[in-house]
C-alpha cells in the first residue's frame, strides 16, 4: 500500500519517497516519524505574525558538541532555510497523533529562535539559575534526553524545551523584544492542553507542567500556580509517582513527586484558595527524602537517603532541605487548621523549635554558596511568619501576653534575617538575578507589609531598613515583574 503524495520529510529534503505505508524507507531506517497529511499551515498564536523582522533567523543552537538545528533539520531531512515564524511552513493537524512529535517539535524550535535563545543558552541558564530553587532536575539526564530528542523527538520533551525558555527569557529591558512572555505562556499552556488530552502522562510532560506553575508563581499569580500544580499531582497519582520503589538508587519520579509536594505547600501560602484541601499526599516523617543531584550526575546515591524527620539530620543536601522544610510548612497549616485552640499553642511552639533549629542549620550551610538552600530558606521563613503571625490573631483571652510576646519577638528576629537576605542582594545584576528565587519576592513582601504595620518611632534606622527591603524587591521586579497589587490573583 502506497501513500498518494510523497512523505513531509522527503518533501523537505527534496529527495524520493517510495510512499510506503505507514512509513517510508528513509523514515523506517532513520526512526522517525512519517506524515503523509501535510499542507495545513503553521497555527501560531496570532502575535507571532506581528513580528516580522523582529528577530534574525539564524539556525537554532543546541548546546552538546557541534548540535546545531540545521543538523537537526538535516537528520530530520529537512533543507537549511531562512524561514520565520510569521512563513506559513506545512505540518499535520494540530491533533494529529501521527504528526504530534514532529509538528510540535518543529513549532517549539522555532519559538525558542524567534526569542532570540539557544538551547545551549536556555540550559544553562536554567541549571545555573532557576534550578537552584527547587533542584529536582537532573542535568545529567536532561542531556541524555536531548541527545535523543535529535534523533526521535517527541512533543512532551519539546514542551520542556519550551517551558524552560519561559523561565530563563529575560530580554534587556532597553531593547525591543522579539517575542513577549504572555505569547511564549499562552503557547506553553496551549500545547501542554493539547498533550494533556491525546496522551498519557509521563515524566516530561509532569516536568513542563511544574515550570508552568513556577512561571505562574513567580508573576505573581498563585491561584493559577496551584490550579496547574494539582493537575501535575493528579498526573502523577495516575501513574504511580507517589509510590517510592523499594529498589536503591536514582529515582527521578520520586524527586519529581517532592517537587510537586514541595511547589504546591508553596503556592498555598499565597492563595487566595485557602479553604481547597492539598492535592498531593502530606509529607509523613517516615518518608524517604528525595535523591540529592551532583553538578552534573545523577549517580547512585542510595547512601544517602534519609529520613524526612528527624530534621536534625546533618549531611542533607539543598533539595533534602527544601523537603523537610516542606514537612514542618504543612505542619503548620495542619495545626493551624484542625488543632484545638486549648492545644494550639502548645503544637506551634513545638514545631516553631523545629523550624528554628532547621533554619539554623541550613544557614549554615548557605554561607558562601550563592543560590544554595535558597528554597528551603525561603519556605522555613515563610512557616515561621505563618505560625507567629497566627498567633499574634488569636483571641488575646484565649492566650497569655507571654505568647504575643514570644510571636512579636520572633517576627522581629524572622526580619532581620529576611533584612540580611535583602542586602545581599546588593551584589546580584543581569543573569545571576536567577539565582534569587522567586519565593524570594514574596518572603519580601511580606516582611515590607509587617514592617509597615508594626512602624515605631520615625527613626533613621527604620528608614534605611524600609530603603534596603523597597531596593531589593525593585530588584526582584525587574526579573519577575508582578501585576498591579501585592499578588495579581487576588
Amino acid at each position: 500500500m502506497t501513500a498518494s503524495q510523497v512523505c513531509f520529510t522527503c518533501k523537505g529534503r527534496k529527495k524520493k519517497c517510495d510512499k510506503r505505508m505507514p512509513r517510508c524507507s528513509y523514515c523506517e531506517q532513520k526512526n522517525i516519524a512519517c506524515c503523509y497529511n501535510y499542507g495545513l499551515e503553521v497555527n501560531l498564536h496570532p502575535s507571532f505574525h506581528s513580528i516580522k523582522g523582529a528577530f534574525d533567523p539564524t539556525p537554532l543552537v543546541f548546546p552538546l558538541k557541534n548540535l546545531q538545528s540545521d543538523g537537526w533539520e538535516a537528520s530530520h531531512g529537512y533543507k537549511k532555510s531562512s524561514t520565520t515564524l510569521n512563513q506559513a511552513i506545512p505540518i499535520g493537524p494540530m491533533l494529529d497523533l501521527v504528526t504530534l512529535d514532529s509538528t510540535r517539535s518543529l513549532e517549539v524550535m522555532q519559538m525558542i529562535r524567534a526569542s532570540h535563545q539557544s538551547i545551549d543558552d536556555i540550559s544553562t541558564r536554567y541549571f545555573k539559575g532557576f534550578h537552584l530553587w527547587i533542584p529536582f532536575l537532573c542535568p545529567d539526564r536532561f542531556r541524555e534526553d536531548l541527545v535523543r530528542f535529535q534523533s526521535l523527538p517527541t512533543a512532551e520533551f519539546a514542551l520542556l524545551l519550551l517551558c524552560m525558555c519561559l523561565l530563563t527569557y529575560d530580554p534587556p529591558q532597553n531593547q525591543s523584544s522579539p517575542v513577549g512572555h504572555d505569547t511564549l505562556y499562552l503557547h506553553a499552556k496551549t500545547f501542554f492542553a493539547q498533550i494533556h488530552v491525546l496522551r498519557r502522562p509521563s515524566l516530561h510532560l509532569i516536568q513542563a507542567a511544574i515550570f508552568i506553575s513556577s512561571y505562574e508563581y513567580a508573576r505573581g499569580r498563585p491561584d493559577s500556580a496551584l490550579a496547574s500544580i494539582d493537575t501535575c499531582a493528579r498526573m502523577a497519582y495516575k501513574i504511580g509517582f507517589d509510590r517510592k520503589s523499594e529498589g536503591l538508587g536514582w529515582s527521578e519520579a520520586w524527586n519529581t513527586w517532592w517537587a510537586i509536594r514541595i511547589f504546591e505547600r508553596i503556592f498555598y501560602c499565597e492563595t487566595s484558595l485557602t479553604g481547597l484541601p492539598l492535592i498531593s499526599s502530606a509529607p509523613n516523617e517516615a518518608d524517604l527524602l528525595p535523591y540529592e543531584l551532583g553538578d552534573a550526575t545523577c549517580e547512585d546515591r542510595s547512601e544517602l537517603s534519609y529520613s524526612v524527620a528527624p530534621v536534625k539530620l546533618m549531611g542533607v543536601g539543598c533539595l533534602g532541605r527544601a523537603a523537610q522544610a516542606t514537612y514542618l510548612l504543612d505542619r503548620v497549616f495542619q495545626t493551624i487548621k484542625n488543632t484545638a485552640t486549648t492545644d494550639k499553642i502548645s503544637s506551634l511552639v513545638d514545631i516553631d523549635s523545629e523550624l528554628q533549629r532547621l533554619l539554623s542549620a541550613t544557614m549554615d550551610r548557605c554561607h558562601g554558596y550563592r543560590g544554595g538552600h535558597c528554597g528551603a530558606v525561603s519556605i522555613l521563613i515563610r512557616a515561621l511568619f505563618l505560625l507567629h503571625q497566627h498567633i499574634l490573631q488569636l483571641d488575646t483571652t484565649s492566650i497569655g501576653s507571654q505568647w504575643r510576646e514570644y510571636s512579636e519577638a520572633a517576627l522581629d528576629t524572622v526580619v532581620q534575617m529576611v533584612l540580611d537576605i535583602a542586602r545581599s542582594h546588593r551584589v546580584y545584576h543581569g543573569a545571576n538575578i536567577d539565582i534569587i528565587s522567586p519565593a524570594c519576592n514574596y518572603v519580601v513582601r511580606h516582611t515590607l507589609q509587617y514592617f509597615y504595620e508594626k512602624r515605631g518611632g520615625d527613626s533613621n534606622a527604620w528608614f534605611q531598613d524600609s530603603d534596603t527591603l523597597r531596593r531589593s524587591l525593585d530588584k526582584l521586579n525587574s526579573r519577575w515583574p508582578m501585576e498591579p497589587g501585592i499578588f495579581s490573583d487576588h
